[in-house]
């Protein structure tokens, strides 16, 4: 078994580059894909010469990898009991059962597994490489009471199918891939990190069919209060850590229903309204500070800009210079 991995950590301890590991036997392979994914079952069914390869990486509650087989193999779990498990393709196609319900995998399709199904997959006698991604169901289910208004949520029943070409399934393979990419990033941070878990996961009860998605086509309405305490915090303290659920949480309300009243009542989310008053903090801090006070970058980190290159794009747009133009007034 050979295990290479990237050349740099990430900043935030939440986020593990991305690691090749790969099994030159079934039974290394089997070792691999238990620690990694599941525990399961291996069956080869090609004498031929064996190989598996998988990239993964770990990023708060998701772990997100790519799995390749040399050769045709049928891959079987018993419930995966405190994770939801989503596959698709992003080559080739594969075959695969939860719950006992057929399915295929293909680029366009994913399949979503509940913790309490058995599944199976099975494939690779063409070319094909799997992208899974396993999310914790702890934390899963959290975000997503908080963000539907639930005290708790005991289990999503979703259906197996999910398509990912167009709608709420192509948001959310974007929002996977942006989680993907803090793996291959040094400048992550966990306020990146959470914002982007927090959305993945909304972004899923937005796209899947579930036994929970009935509260998802209410209008929920919240008292004046409530916004203005969402507000109030906002504006009171743009540098910290907020995300939709902690916004939420001092307003008294769900996510979703916070969401709902901002997009009325100003036309943008919650986290709209938060990036554009830390745009205008920066650019307030930048014309206060002198050529010898902080660089551009560590002012921009302060308002929780991690990726320079995106800020200075969303700070041209807002106000139609480079934050190194504002600097030099």
């Amino acid at each position: 078994m050979s295990h290479n991995s990237s050349n740099f950590e990430p900043t935030d301890p939440q986020v593990q580059a991305v690691r090749r590991l790969s099994g030159e036997t079934p039974e290394q392979a089997h070792q691999v894909g238990t620690k990694v994914f599941h525990p399961h079952q291996l069956q080869i069914r090609s004498p031929q010469e064996f190989a598996m390869v998988t990239t993964n990486s770990k990023i708060g509650p998701f772990t997100i990898g790519t799995l390749r087989y040399s050769v045709p193999v049928i891959i079987s779990t018993q419930p995966h009991e405190s994770f939801y498990q989503v596959n698709t393709v992003l080559k080739g196609s594969l075959r695969t059962t939860a719950g006992g319900q057929p399915r295929t995998l293909t680029p366009t399709r994913a399949a979503i597994y509940r913790p309490d199904v058995n599944t199976t997959i099975s494939g690779w006698d063409q070319p094909c490489s799997m992208l899974g991604i396993k999310i914790d169901r702890e934390e899963f289910e959290r975000i997503a009471a908080s963000y539907l208004g639930l005290n708790a949520v005991s289990l999503i029943d979703f259906s197996v199918d999910l398509h990912i070409e167009t709608g709420p399934g192509r948001a959310w393979m974007d929002s996977v891939r942006r989680l993907i990419g803090l793996a291959q990033q040094p400048w992550s941070q966990p306020l990146v990190t959470k914002l982007l878990v927090e959305e993945c996961i909304i972004k899923m009860l937005q796209a899947g069919e579930h036994s929970l998605h009935h509260l998802l086509d209410d209008s929920p309405s919240i008292p004046p209060t409530a916004l203005q305490r969402a507000l109030d915090l906002i504006e009171s303290a743009p540098e910290e850590a907020l995300t939709l659920e902690s916004i939420a949480y001092v307003a008294g309300v769900s996510g979703r229903a916070l969401q709902i009243a901002f997009r009325k009542e100003m036309d943008v989310t919650p986290m709209q309204r938060l990036k554009a008053v830390r745009l205008d903090r920066v650019e307030h801090a930048l014309r206060q500070s002198s050529a010898f006070g902080p660089t551009v970058a560590d002012i921009a980190r302060q308002f929780g800009f991690a990726h320079l290159g995106r800020f200075s794009a969303a700070y041209a747009k807002r106000f139609g210079e480079l934050p190194s133009e504002t600097r030099l007034r």
